[in-house]
Protein backbone atom coordinates (compact mmCIF):
# COMPACT_ATOMS: atom_id res chain seq x y z
CA UNK A 1 0.00 0.00 0.00
CA UNK A 2 1.58 3.48 -0.83
CA UNK A 3 2.43 5.65 2.19
CA UNK A 4 0.14 8.25 0.79
CA UNK A 5 -2.93 6.15 1.65
CA UNK A 6 -2.38 6.07 4.98
CA UNK A 7 -4.47 8.69 7.20
CA UNK A 8 -1.74 9.88 9.33
CA UNK A 9 -3.89 11.68 11.65
CA UNK A 10 -5.92 9.06 12.37
CA UNK A 11 -2.79 6.81 13.02
CA UNK A 12 -1.40 9.56 15.22
CA UNK A 13 -4.86 10.49 16.92
CA UNK A 14 -4.98 6.16 18.30
CA UNK A 15 -1.32 6.37 19.32
CA UNK A 16 -2.00 9.41 21.64
CA UNK A 17 -5.34 8.26 23.09
CA UNK A 18 -3.17 4.65 23.82
CA UNK A 19 -0.64 6.04 25.33
CA UNK A 20 -2.77 8.69 27.26
CA UNK A 21 -5.26 5.45 28.41
CA UNK A 22 -2.11 3.61 29.11
CA UNK A 23 -1.11 6.42 31.63
CA UNK A 24 -4.42 6.97 32.91
CA UNK A 25 -4.77 3.47 33.61
CA UNK A 26 -1.83 3.15 35.59
CA UNK A 27 -2.32 6.19 37.78
CA UNK A 28 -6.05 5.97 38.21
CA UNK A 29 -5.84 2.21 39.49
CA UNK A 30 -7.49 3.41 43.27
CA UNK A 31 -10.61 4.28 41.71
CA UNK A 32 -10.40 2.46 37.96
CA UNK A 33 -9.56 -1.01 40.05
CA UNK A 34 -12.71 -0.84 41.98
CA UNK A 35 -14.78 0.18 39.27
CA UNK A 36 -14.02 -2.27 37.48
CA UNK A 37 -15.14 -4.78 39.77
CA UNK A 38 -17.99 -3.17 40.62
CA UNK A 39 -19.25 -3.29 37.12
CA UNK A 40 -18.83 -7.10 37.06
CA UNK A 41 -20.61 -7.92 40.56
CA UNK A 42 -23.26 -5.76 38.74
CA UNK A 43 -23.63 -8.22 36.02
CA UNK A 44 -23.31 -10.85 38.48
CA UNK A 45 -26.38 -9.17 40.62
CA UNK A 46 -28.61 -8.24 37.66
CA UNK A 47 -30.28 -11.40 37.14
CA UNK A 48 -31.01 -11.15 41.21
CA UNK A 49 -31.84 -7.63 41.01
CA UNK A 50 -34.20 -7.73 38.39
CA UNK A 51 -36.32 -11.16 40.26
CA UNK A 52 -36.21 -8.57 43.31
CA UNK A 53 -37.88 -5.49 41.50
CA UNK A 54 -40.26 -7.57 40.29
CA UNK A 55 -41.69 -7.71 44.42
CA UNK A 56 -40.60 -4.56 45.36
CA UNK A 57 -41.16 -1.27 42.93
CA UNK A 58 -38.83 1.01 44.64
CA UNK A 59 -35.36 0.34 42.44
CA UNK A 60 -32.77 1.70 45.48
CA UNK A 61 -34.69 -0.37 48.25
CA UNK A 62 -34.89 -3.55 45.50
CA UNK A 63 -31.09 -2.97 44.81
CA UNK A 64 -29.92 -2.99 48.56
CA UNK A 65 -31.83 -6.03 49.01
CA UNK A 66 -30.18 -7.90 45.94
CA UNK A 67 -27.22 -6.60 46.98
CA UNK A 68 -27.79 -8.66 50.58
CA UNK A 69 -29.10 -11.79 49.23
CA UNK A 70 -25.58 -12.06 47.54
CA UNK A 71 -23.32 -10.89 50.33
CA UNK A 72 -24.89 -11.93 53.19
CA UNK A 73 -23.77 -16.13 52.12
CA UNK A 74 -20.16 -14.54 51.40
CA UNK A 75 -19.46 -12.94 54.52
CA UNK A 76 -20.34 -16.50 56.26
CA UNK A 77 -18.21 -17.93 54.26
CA UNK A 78 -15.57 -15.20 54.61
CA UNK A 79 -15.72 -15.20 58.65
CA UNK A 80 -15.40 -19.12 58.44
CA UNK A 81 -12.30 -18.72 56.33
CA UNK A 82 -10.39 -16.35 58.43
CA UNK A 83 -10.67 -18.09 61.51
CA UNK A 84 -8.79 -21.02 59.72
CA UNK A 85 -6.12 -18.40 58.49
CA UNK A 86 -6.08 -16.92 61.28
CA UNK A 87 -4.90 -20.09 63.11
CA UNK A 88 -2.48 -20.94 60.23
CA UNK A 89 -0.95 -16.96 60.65
CA UNK A 90 -0.47 -18.00 64.04
CA UNK A 91 1.56 -21.02 63.17
CA UNK A 92 3.71 -19.33 60.93
CA UNK A 93 7.37 -18.95 62.76
CA UNK A 94 6.80 -22.66 63.86
CA UNK A 95 6.27 -23.54 60.33
CA UNK A 96 9.22 -21.60 59.14
CA UNK A 97 11.73 -23.40 61.66
CA UNK A 98 10.27 -26.71 60.64
CA UNK A 99 10.81 -25.86 56.95
CA UNK A 100 14.36 -25.41 57.63
CA UNK A 101 14.79 -28.38 59.89
CA UNK A 102 12.83 -30.35 57.28
CA UNK A 103 14.83 -29.15 54.09
CA UNK A 104 18.31 -30.27 56.23
CA UNK A 105 16.68 -34.01 56.43
CA UNK A 106 15.63 -34.20 52.79
CA UNK A 107 18.93 -32.66 51.43
CA UNK A 108 20.97 -35.21 53.94
CA UNK A 109 18.52 -38.24 52.60
CA UNK A 110 19.57 -36.88 49.34
CA UNK A 111 23.44 -36.92 49.55
CA UNK A 112 22.89 -40.59 50.58
CA UNK A 113 22.14 -41.48 46.87
CA UNK A 114 23.21 -38.72 45.18
CA UNK A 115 27.45 -38.72 44.74
CA UNK A 116 27.41 -34.65 45.31
CA UNK A 117 30.21 -33.72 48.17
CA UNK A 118 30.72 -29.80 47.17
CA UNK A 119 30.14 -27.95 50.78
CA UNK A 120 29.74 -24.77 48.51
CA UNK A 121 26.30 -26.42 46.58
CA UNK A 122 25.32 -27.32 49.76
CA UNK A 123 25.40 -24.09 51.15
CA UNK A 124 24.48 -22.49 48.36
CA UNK A 125 21.18 -24.17 48.39
CA UNK A 126 20.69 -23.69 51.64
CA UNK A 127 20.76 -20.23 51.70
CA UNK A 128 18.88 -19.71 48.32
CA UNK A 129 15.91 -22.58 48.04
CA UNK A 130 14.88 -22.20 52.00
CA UNK A 131 13.89 -18.66 51.20
CA UNK A 132 12.30 -19.07 48.01
CA UNK A 133 10.21 -22.45 49.54
CA UNK A 134 9.21 -19.92 52.50
CA UNK A 135 8.33 -17.08 50.39
CA UNK A 136 4.79 -18.03 49.80
CA UNK A 137 4.39 -18.45 53.07
CA UNK A 138 5.66 -14.67 53.94
CA UNK A 139 3.21 -13.65 51.20
CA UNK A 140 0.25 -14.83 53.30
CA UNK A 141 1.44 -13.79 56.13
CA UNK A 142 1.99 -9.67 54.74
CA UNK A 143 -1.46 -9.70 53.15
CA UNK A 144 -2.70 -8.74 56.51
CA UNK A 145 -1.20 -5.45 56.79
CA UNK A 146 -2.70 -4.41 53.66
CA UNK A 147 -6.35 -5.44 55.37
CA UNK A 148 -7.27 -1.30 55.39
CA UNK A 149 -6.41 -0.73 51.83
CA UNK A 150 -8.49 -3.74 50.74
CA UNK A 151 -11.36 -2.58 53.08
CA UNK A 152 -11.46 0.51 51.14
CA UNK A 153 -11.19 -0.76 47.66
CA UNK A 154 -14.15 -3.04 48.72
CA UNK A 155 -16.10 0.03 50.39
CA UNK A 156 -15.68 1.66 47.44
CA UNK A 157 -16.58 -1.32 45.27
CA UNK A 158 -20.00 -1.74 46.98
CA UNK A 159 -20.71 1.44 46.30
CA UNK A 160 -19.72 2.00 42.93
CA UNK A 161 -21.86 -1.58 42.33
CA UNK A 162 -24.86 0.35 44.04
CA UNK A 163 -25.07 3.41 41.62
CA UNK A 164 -24.19 1.10 38.23
CA UNK A 165 -26.93 -0.94 39.40
CA UNK A 166 -29.45 1.94 40.16
CA UNK A 167 -28.32 4.33 37.01
CA UNK A 168 -27.68 0.94 34.69
CA UNK A 169 -30.42 2.75 32.20
CA UNK A 170 -29.46 5.65 31.84
CA UNK A 171 -25.87 4.18 31.20
CA UNK A 172 -27.22 1.75 28.60
CA UNK A 173 -29.03 4.56 26.96
CA UNK A 174 -26.11 7.04 26.44
CA UNK A 175 -24.24 4.67 25.05
CA UNK A 176 -27.05 3.48 22.44
CA UNK A 177 -26.82 7.18 21.58
CA UNK A 178 -23.42 6.87 20.23
CA UNK A 179 -24.49 5.43 17.71
CA UNK A 180 -26.71 6.60 14.87
CA UNK A 181 -30.37 4.87 14.59
CA UNK A 182 -29.01 2.53 11.65
CA UNK A 183 -26.15 1.26 14.09
CA UNK A 184 -28.99 0.74 17.20
CA UNK A 185 -30.03 -2.70 16.87
CA UNK A 186 -26.67 -3.98 16.35
CA UNK A 187 -25.34 -1.93 19.72
CA UNK A 188 -27.95 -3.43 21.53
CA UNK A 189 -26.70 -6.76 20.64
CA UNK A 190 -23.79 -5.93 21.43
CA UNK A 191 -24.69 -5.34 24.53
CA UNK A 192 -26.27 -8.32 25.34
CA UNK A 193 -23.87 -10.09 24.29
CA UNK A 194 -21.45 -8.36 26.79
CA UNK A 195 -24.01 -8.90 29.15
CA UNK A 196 -23.88 -12.79 28.27
CA UNK A 197 -20.71 -13.11 28.46
CA UNK A 198 -19.41 -11.96 31.64
CA UNK A 199 -22.40 -13.69 33.19
CA UNK A 200 -21.74 -16.75 32.14
CA UNK A 201 -18.40 -16.43 32.84
CA UNK A 202 -18.93 -15.23 36.22
CA UNK A 203 -21.37 -17.53 37.34
CA UNK A 204 -19.43 -20.54 35.71
CA UNK A 205 -16.48 -18.99 37.87
CA UNK A 206 -18.37 -19.70 40.73
CA UNK A 207 -19.81 -23.18 39.98
CA UNK A 208 -15.67 -23.93 39.11
CA UNK A 209 -14.12 -22.57 42.56
CA UNK A 210 -17.02 -24.58 44.08
CA UNK A 211 -16.67 -27.59 42.30
CA UNK A 212 -12.45 -27.13 42.85
CA UNK A 213 -13.00 -26.29 46.57
CA UNK A 214 -14.82 -29.87 47.49
CA UNK A 215 -12.56 -31.74 45.63
CA UNK A 216 -9.36 -30.12 46.84
CA UNK A 217 -10.78 -30.51 50.77
CA UNK A 218 -11.64 -33.78 50.37
CA UNK A 219 -8.22 -34.97 48.96
CA UNK A 220 -6.37 -32.76 51.49
CA UNK A 221 -8.56 -34.30 54.28
CA UNK A 222 -7.84 -37.96 53.19
CA UNK A 223 -4.35 -37.40 52.91
CA UNK A 224 -4.33 -36.07 56.47
CA UNK A 225 -3.23 -32.57 55.94
CA UNK A 226 -4.43 -30.17 58.96
CA UNK A 227 -7.02 -26.91 57.60
CA UNK A 228 -7.97 -28.80 54.41
CA UNK A 229 -10.72 -26.99 53.92
CA UNK A 230 -8.73 -24.00 54.17
CA UNK A 231 -6.02 -24.64 51.77
CA UNK A 232 -8.81 -26.24 49.63
CA UNK A 233 -10.83 -23.50 49.33
CA UNK A 234 -7.43 -21.35 48.58
CA UNK A 235 -6.68 -22.90 46.04
CA UNK A 236 -9.65 -23.18 44.22
CA UNK A 237 -10.35 -19.10 44.98
CA UNK A 238 -6.56 -18.39 43.59
CA UNK A 239 -8.14 -19.86 40.38
CA UNK A 240 -9.80 -17.05 39.29
CA UNK A 241 -6.36 -15.83 38.35
CA UNK A 242 -5.32 -18.74 35.42
CA UNK A 243 -2.07 -20.17 35.96
CA UNK A 244 -0.50 -18.69 38.45
CA UNK A 245 -3.14 -19.05 40.83
CA UNK A 246 -3.36 -22.66 40.15
CA UNK A 247 0.32 -22.84 40.73
CA UNK A 248 0.37 -21.11 43.64
CA UNK A 249 -2.69 -22.83 45.44
CA UNK A 250 -0.65 -26.15 44.94
CA UNK A 251 2.50 -24.78 46.06
CA UNK A 252 1.37 -23.29 49.75
CA UNK A 253 -0.60 -26.24 51.10
CA UNK A 254 2.28 -28.68 49.69
CA UNK A 255 4.66 -26.29 51.39
CA UNK A 256 2.55 -26.87 54.62
CA UNK A 257 2.81 -30.57 54.32
CA UNK A 258 6.28 -30.48 54.11
CA UNK A 259 6.50 -28.42 56.96
CA UNK A 260 4.00 -30.53 59.26
CA UNK A 261 3.62 -33.79 58.29
CA UNK A 262 7.14 -35.15 59.05
CA UNK A 263 7.16 -37.65 56.33
CA UNK A 264 7.78 -37.65 52.22
CA UNK A 265 4.66 -39.29 50.71
CA UNK A 266 2.29 -37.03 52.18
CA UNK A 267 3.50 -33.53 50.38
CA UNK A 268 4.15 -36.21 47.43
CA UNK A 269 0.95 -36.95 47.58
CA UNK A 270 -0.35 -32.96 47.53
CA UNK A 271 1.58 -32.39 44.38
CA UNK A 272 0.11 -35.79 42.82
CA UNK A 273 -3.33 -34.36 43.81
CA UNK A 274 -3.21 -30.45 42.37
CA UNK A 275 -2.33 -32.09 38.97
CA UNK A 276 -4.98 -34.40 39.10
CA UNK A 277 -7.35 -31.58 39.99
CA UNK A 278 -5.61 -28.89 37.84
CA UNK A 279 -5.67 -31.33 34.66
CA UNK A 280 -9.40 -32.28 35.11
CA UNK A 281 -10.49 -28.65 35.92
CA UNK A 282 -8.67 -27.50 32.80
CA UNK A 283 -9.68 -30.59 30.33
CA UNK A 284 -13.02 -31.18 31.32
CA UNK A 285 -14.56 -28.77 34.43
CA UNK A 286 -14.04 -25.46 33.39
CA UNK A 287 -14.76 -26.31 29.45
CA UNK A 288 -18.39 -28.00 30.65
CA UNK A 289 -19.40 -25.37 33.59
CA UNK A 290 -18.00 -21.72 32.11
CA UNK A 291 -18.34 -22.88 28.26
CA UNK A 292 -17.18 -20.91 25.47
CA UNK A 293 -18.39 -17.59 27.38
CA UNK A 294 -13.94 -17.22 27.52
CA UNK A 295 -12.68 -19.05 24.30
CA UNK A 296 -9.22 -17.03 24.33
CA UNK A 297 -6.63 -19.25 23.59
CA UNK A 298 -3.04 -20.05 26.05
CA UNK A 299 -0.91 -17.26 24.50
CA UNK A 300 -3.53 -14.29 24.31
CA UNK A 301 -4.83 -14.96 28.36
CA UNK A 302 -0.85 -15.23 29.18
CA UNK A 303 -0.18 -12.03 27.47
CA UNK A 304 -3.01 -10.04 28.73
CA UNK A 305 -2.50 -11.83 32.54
CA UNK A 306 1.37 -10.13 32.05
CA UNK A 307 0.10 -6.75 31.18
CA UNK A 308 -2.46 -6.53 33.70
CA UNK A 309 -0.41 -7.69 36.49
CA UNK A 310 2.07 -5.26 35.47
CA UNK A 311 -0.60 -2.42 35.44
CA UNK A 312 -2.68 -3.37 38.19
CA UNK A 313 -0.83 -6.19 39.96
CA UNK A 314 -3.08 -8.37 41.55
CA UNK A 315 -6.40 -6.64 40.34
CA UNK A 316 -4.89 -6.83 36.87
CA UNK A 317 -4.16 -10.28 36.94
CA UNK A 318 -8.10 -11.05 38.21
CA UNK A 319 -9.63 -8.70 35.65
CA UNK A 320 -7.50 -9.31 32.20
CA UNK A 321 -9.48 -12.48 31.18
CA UNK A 322 -13.03 -10.52 31.59
CA UNK A 323 -11.49 -8.15 30.40
CA UNK A 324 -10.32 -9.60 27.26
CA UNK A 325 -13.10 -11.52 26.73
CA UNK A 326 -15.07 -8.22 26.43
CA UNK A 327 -12.46 -7.27 24.51
CA UNK A 328 -12.92 -9.99 22.11
CA UNK A 329 -17.06 -9.52 21.84
CA UNK A 330 -16.43 -5.82 20.82
CA UNK A 331 -13.89 -6.52 17.90
CA UNK A 332 -15.90 -9.00 16.59
CA UNK A 333 -18.40 -6.43 15.57
CA UNK A 334 -15.61 -3.93 13.89
CA UNK A 335 -14.54 -5.26 10.60
CA UNK A 336 -10.70 -4.39 11.14
CA UNK A 337 -10.84 -5.88 14.17
CA UNK A 338 -12.48 -9.00 13.15
CA UNK A 339 -9.44 -10.96 12.25
CA UNK A 340 -7.64 -9.62 15.22
CA UNK A 341 -10.94 -11.24 17.93
CA UNK A 342 -10.51 -14.46 15.90
CA UNK A 343 -6.61 -14.17 16.55
CA UNK A 344 -7.11 -14.45 20.14
CA UNK A 345 -9.74 -17.29 20.00
CA UNK A 346 -9.18 -20.88 21.27
CA UNK A 347 -10.11 -22.01 17.79
CA UNK A 348 -7.23 -20.72 16.15
CA UNK A 349 -4.98 -23.60 15.68
CA UNK A 350 -7.92 -25.54 13.81
CA UNK A 351 -9.62 -22.40 12.24
CA UNK A 352 -6.38 -21.10 10.87
CA UNK A 353 -7.35 -20.93 6.98
CA UNK A 354 -10.03 -18.57 7.87
CA UNK A 355 -7.78 -15.59 7.62
CA UNK A 356 -7.03 -16.38 4.16
CA UNK A 357 -10.62 -17.40 3.24
CA UNK A 358 -13.49 -15.79 5.43
CA UNK A 359 -10.98 -12.56 5.88
CA UNK A 360 -8.92 -11.87 2.60
CA UNK A 361 -11.06 -9.05 1.82
CA UNK A 362 -9.46 -4.98 2.29
CA UNK A 363 -12.54 -4.13 4.82
CA UNK A 364 -10.79 -6.79 7.16
CA UNK A 365 -7.39 -5.62 7.02
CA UNK A 366 -6.26 -3.42 9.65
CA UNK A 367 -5.06 -0.94 7.65
CA UNK A 368 -8.04 -0.03 5.62
CA UNK A 369 -9.12 1.52 9.32
CA UNK A 370 -6.02 4.14 8.47
CA UNK A 371 -6.88 4.14 4.78
CA UNK A 372 -7.90 7.94 3.37
CA UNK A 373 -10.69 6.59 1.61
CA UNK A 374 -13.06 4.33 3.36
CA UNK A 375 -15.85 2.74 2.23
CA UNK A 376 -18.91 2.90 4.75
CA UNK A 377 -19.86 -0.71 5.54
CA UNK A 378 -22.56 -1.86 8.33
CA UNK A 379 -20.27 -2.67 11.20
CA UNK A 380 -20.09 -0.62 14.50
Amino acid sequence: MRSDSINLNRLASLLIILFLGGYLIIIGQAILAPLSFAALFAFLLLPISRKVERWVSNRPLAIILAMLIAILPVLVLIVLFSVQFGAVVDDMPAIGDRLRSGFDELLAFLQQYIAVDTQSLEESIKANFSKIIEAPLQILGKSLSSGSNILISLLLTLLFTFFIMLYRTSFKNFLLMQFSRQRREEAEELTRQVEQVLKEYLFGLGAVILILGVLNSLGLWLIGISYAWFWGFLAACLAIIPYIGTTLGGTLPFIYALATTGTLWQPAAVVLLYMSVQTLEGNFITPKVVGSSVSINPMAAILFLFVGGMFWGVAGLILALPFVAVLKVVMEHIDPLKPVSELLSSDIFTDSEKFLNEYDQDRFRLTHYFSRHKRKNGSL
